[in-house]
């Protein structure tokens, strides 16, 4: 079987993405076309195309005769995100409780005990990696295609994965706190707990307390 080539595009998106994550790029920087070109190259398509994917995802603002910014992510923008995710997320457990397996309980039982070790060692980044599988192992299962495209639309907002907002030793605390949320998230599907299982996530674990946590 030949394997498929990923679109040059794709490959550009996530070098600058990278950038941004990484805070080489930081809010309100201008993205250089020509600069990345060079970096990577390639010809300005494939780098027009990404940019323009990154804007439309909310990365970027595309101003008219300015090009492109870095966007930022600041305390509205993450209410409202975590106002959508909440009722979003919640609905994808509540879809997914029913359906899902013992090897699935089992996995998220493995990424609840992964995330308390990454997050012992300050391995802050690789939590984020885990709690992301976390959420996309019963998401997967909720059976509603358009519900998933919509919640991994909005997960792209968190491209900054450090908990850059606050120290290392206050960034530990919650996300034990987020870990314990995550513990009882899996207690709740143990249970068959459906109804419990939305309002939980929904109410407490996307409560929109946190959100200024995941300002950028």
């Amino acid at each position: 079987m030949v394997a498929l080539q990923r679109p040059l595009k794709e490959h550009v998106y996530e070098y600058i993405a990278a950038r941004i994550e990484s805070g080489e790029l930081s809010a309100g920087d201008r993205v250089s076309e020509q600069t990345i070109c060079d970096a990577m190259g390639v010809s300005r398509t494939p780098v027009r195309e990404a940019l323009i994917q990154l804007a439309s995802d909310g990365y970027l603002d595309n101003q008219p005769r300015r090009g492109f910014r870095v966007r930022g992510f600041d305390r509205q923008n993450a209410i409202e995100v975590f106002q959508i995710m909440g009722p979003l997320d919640g609905q994808a457990a509540y879809l997914a409780c029913p359906l899902l397996t013992e090897e699935d309980l089992a996995q998220l039982r493995f990424h609840v005990g992964s995330m308390d070790l990454a997050i012992e060692s300050g391995l802050i980044t690789k939590y984020d990696d885990i709690q992301r599988e976390f959420h996309s192992a019963y998401t997967r299962r909720c059976d509603n295609a358009r519900l998933i495209t919509l919640i991994e639309q909005m997960e792209r907002y968190f491209i900054k994965r450090d908990y850059g907002a606050v120290e290392q030793a206050t960034a530990q605390e919650l996300l034990r706190k987020a870990n314990a949320e995550h513990r009882r998230i899996l207690e709740l599907f143990e249970a068959k707990d459906a109804e419990g299982v939305r309002s939980y996530v929904r109410d407490t674990h996307w409560n929109i307390e946190n959100a200024p946590f995941t300002v950028w």
